[in-house]
């Protein structure tokens, strides 16, 4: 029970809770009708803290003693219990906005694949309530529309996440931490044969010339769609015959490569030159080296409706435009290019990745760097002439 006592003629209010004894000062002074007031306090105060015992919820201190804050959790204890009871979107959400190092186009992506393929799932459990089931549930059914490799790739910021939440003691165990990656299965490239690229340029010339040396400089350099859209003229070094990697453009925003390996000085082979030479003679208005029917940036998203168009009129087999990359490694290989020299135009990180990309093009000789894929370019404008 509690009770009212005096302090140097100022009444306080004298109970114990939870164990522990507590004091609560209003800045009353001892009057008859101060005392009145601290009773009707104490009516509330008992019977909060039996109603606590019975079940009927905790002592709302705040109600009783409004403005005093003297009950209130530390700031540490309230964030736990943020993370016990509050739904997965909401702090998820706020752990990727707390990532201010995050690529936009990185950022969108997690967003993206979080609205459509996790939240569904797990967003509107609290964190203890996730449990390993549904993590490989929610894998199962990503599988069934993504390769496993993109799975795995789109779900380290999730496993991050928990792994984190554990660290910071707010869980005691991942909901991941006996969950392996899905296993990587084997992708065949389909890279263009010599047929097949002429006649995919042939088709861009027709139906959409300004896009056919952007087209012939992805298969003839090897480079990453995104670093061929954001390509400016100031990384072309002419002096010294380098083509200068720096940077990308995905969804429509300019963006930093994301590898130390992707950032390169490409060498420029004759048909680079030859490209490059070509489209300056447009003359442009543009920073960009490859640019629009209206002489504006390259849009991807924009481009490879016009890019399967082709493919279709053309009688080609359907494949992404990616794998115009793919082309230029698997033509390069095959007829002899050095595959140190190969890597190294793709940027690839090491040399394991080519080997195992294009194990299956590499003869059993040598060739000067640039050399042979520089007949077949030659060989393809003879054909185009004739």
């Amino acid at each position: 029970m509690a009770s009212i006592r005096v302090d140097k003629d100022v009444l306080y209010i004298d109970f114990s809770y939870k164990g522990k004894r507590k004091r609560v000062y209003l800045g009353l002074s001892d009057t008859a009708h101060n005392r009145a007031i601290l009773e009707a306090k104490i009516n509330l105060l008992d019977g909060a803290i039996k109603g606590e015992k019975l079940g009927l919820g905790e002592v709302d201190f705040e109600q009783i003693f409004p403005g005093l804050g003297l009950f209130q959790k530390p700031k540490e204890e309230l964030e736990a219990d943020r993370f016990l009871t509050e739904t997965f979107d909401v702090l998820y959400l706020e752990w990727i906005d707390q990532k201010t190092h995050i690529a936009k186009n990185t950022r969108r992506t997690m967003l993206s694949f979080h609205r459509n393929h996790i939240s569904p799932y797990i967003g509107h459990k609290s964190l203890p309530d996730i449990a390993e089931k549904d993590v490989r549930l929610m894998m199962t059914v990503m599988s069934k529309v993504n390769r496993n490799v993109v799975v795995n790739r789109k779900l380290r910021p999730l496993r991050s996440f928990f792994n984190e939440v554990v660290d910071d003691g707010h869980l005691k165990a991942s909901p991941f931490k006996k969950v392996k990656y899905l296993r990587n299965e084997k992708v065949d490239i389909k890279p263009f044969n010599q047929e097949e690229l002429i006649s995919l340029l042939a088709g861009f010339a027709d139906k959409y010339p300004a896009y056919e040396n952007f087209v012939a400089f992805l298969a003839f350099s090897g480079c990453r769609p995104n670093e061929v859209v954001g390509l400016k003229w100031d990384k072309i070094d002419w002096e010294n015959r380098k083509i200068l990697i720096r940077e990308g453009v995905v969804l429509g925003e300019e963006t930093m490569l994301k590898t130390e390996s992707s950032i390169r000085d490409m060498d420029m082979t004759k048909p680079l030159e030859k490209l490059l030479l070509k489209q300056k003679a447009l003359q442009l208005d543009s920073e960009y080296v490859f640019v629009n029917g209206l002489g504006r940036r390259i849009c991807w998203e924009c481009f490879r409706p016009k890019y399967h168009n082709v493919l279709k009129e053309q009688g080609l087999k359907a494949r992404p435009a990616y794998q115009l990359r793919h082309t230029f490694a698997s033509m390069a290989i095959k007829n002899g290019e050095d595959i140190v020299w190969v890597s190294r135009m793709l940027g690839h990180a090491n040399l394991r990745t080519t080997l195992s990309t294009y194990t299956r093009y590499i003869p059993s000789k040598e060739r000067k760097d640039g050399a042979f894929i520089s007949g077949i370019f030659d060989n393809m404008k003879r054909d185009e002439n004739e």
